[in-house]
């Protein structure tokens, strides 16, 4: 009998969650179910794209995307290195990521006269993973193993349980509505894409929040981080903030195209919720793996959280009671 699994969710955790569900667990049949796909999800835009490699999820990321860089994909799949600065207006300890990224070294205050008001910082080179050409080469990647896609709303995670033995719900921001947890939040994410192809190194100003961001055919200005706030049109205050701190840090910036502006909502969360669940009572209860609450760190953890979830989903196969499902 073949064992059917949905993920519930299209963004950059719920396709990774669904192709290694198809590469851990052999003999199943896999439906990515959501209401958006790419280029409409979060993950096309508001991914933190510079990778901060951190525990073992993001330590399973990092060394994915290192493997894609390294491989003939890498250009499909949106994977580069890319260098640039952090930058920061009081001292700073060393990040815990300062040993897995490359080439890690402290500003001199040579590097640090580029940049007035700023008093120490990094500069390293990071993988620079773009969400508008990962999630479509995700999306390849699951179809040619064999998985489903259906494009629909889901109400209620029980609605599932006579098609399914194992439901996935990497539903992000609407996971808060979808089980109830009031716990996850939106923090609201602005940014320009920019034509500026002379820019060619990230800048992060940490503690302005802003950011410069080289894509492979335009340049991410950021940004904003307000939390609770779920207003996706952009806000002219917000617009104006984001353009004149990235222009301050660049000022040939004020010279580009401007491409279009973009909001997203990150869903937050105190800490991930990855875990199983059973749904429901005796023969009718549903098997549930969640994998959401990522905030910004979506792709910095999405390939460790996917195969965290599938070992998950392996293990409520093993357990439960397998009934037909029609």
């Amino acid at each position: 009998m073949v064992r059917r699994v949905c993920v519930v969710g299209a963004g950059v955790v719920g396709l990774s969650s669904a192709v290694c569900i198809q590469e851990k667990v052999p003999g199943v049949q896999v439906t990515v179910l959501s209401e958006k796909f790419s280029p409409h999800t979060t993950s096309d835009v508001l991914l933190r794209n510079v990778i901060f490699a951190s525990r073992r999820w993001g330590d399973e990321t990092w060394d994915h995307l290192k493997t894609l860089y390294l491989s003939p994909v890498a250009c499909d799949a949106g994977v580069i290195l890319l260098s640039g600065y952090h930058l920061h207006k009081q001292p700073q300890q060393d990040p815990n990521w300062a040993s897995t990224v490359f080439g890690f070294r402290h500003l001199t205050k040579e590097d640090l006269q580029q940049f007035p008001g700023f008093s120490s910082g990094w500069f390293s080179t990071h993988l620079l993973c773009e969400g508008r050409k990962y999630l479509p080469w995700l999306m390849t990647k699951f179809k040619k193993a064999g998985g489903k896609v259906q494009q629909g709303k889901v109400t209620s995670l029980t609605e599932l349980a006579d098609h399914y033995n194992v439901v996935v719900n990497c539903c992000g921001i609407g996971a808060g509505e979808l089980v109830g947890d009031n716990t996850v939040q939106p923090v609201r994410g602005q940014v320009y894409r920019v034509n500026a192809p002379w820019v060619k190194h990230y800048l992060i100003a940490h503690e302005d929040c802003y950011y410069i961001i080289p894509c492979s055919n335009n340049v991410v200005l950021g940004g904003t981080a307000q939390k609770g706030n779920w207003n996706l049109s952009p806000h002219p205050t917000d617009s104006k903030a984001i353009w004149e701190g990235c222009c301050q840090l660049v000022p040939s910036l004020r010279k580009c195209k401007v491409d279009h502006e973009w909001v997203g909502l990150r869903p937050s969360r105190p800490k991930v919720r990855l875990e199983r669940e059973s749904v429901g009572k005796g023969s009718s209860s549903l098997e549930v793996v969640h994998n959401y609450g990522h905030g910004g760190a979506g792709i910095t953890l999405h390939w460790g959280c996917a195969q965290q979830a599938a070992r998950l989903v392996q293990e409520a196969l093993s357990l439960q009671q397998l009934k037909p499902k029609l």
